[in-house]
C-alpha cells in the first residue's frame, strides 16, 4: 500500500525539521545554561505541537 504523495511529503518535512534541531542542539555552546534552556525549550514546543498535530489529524 502505497502512502499518500501529501502525507509522504508532510512526515518528510517533519523529519527533516527535527533532525536539523537536533543538529542545532549538538551544536549549542553548553557552556551556557540559558542558551540551552531555550533551545531545549523551542525544540520541545515544537515536538509537542506537531504531535498534537498529528493527534488532532487522526
Amino acid at each position: 500500500m502505497a502512502i499518500p504523495e501529501p502525507l509522504l511529503d508532510a512526515e518528510t518535512s517533519r523529519l527533516l525539521r527535527r533532525e536539523a534541531l537536533r543538529r542545532a542542539a549538538e551544536e549549542l555552546n553548553t557552556t551556557s545554561a540559558p542558551g540551552l534552556e531555550s533551545a531545549l525549550a523551542r525544540i520541545s514546543a515544537e515536538v509537542t505541537a506537531e504531535a498534537q498535530e498529528r493527534i488532532a489529524d487522526g
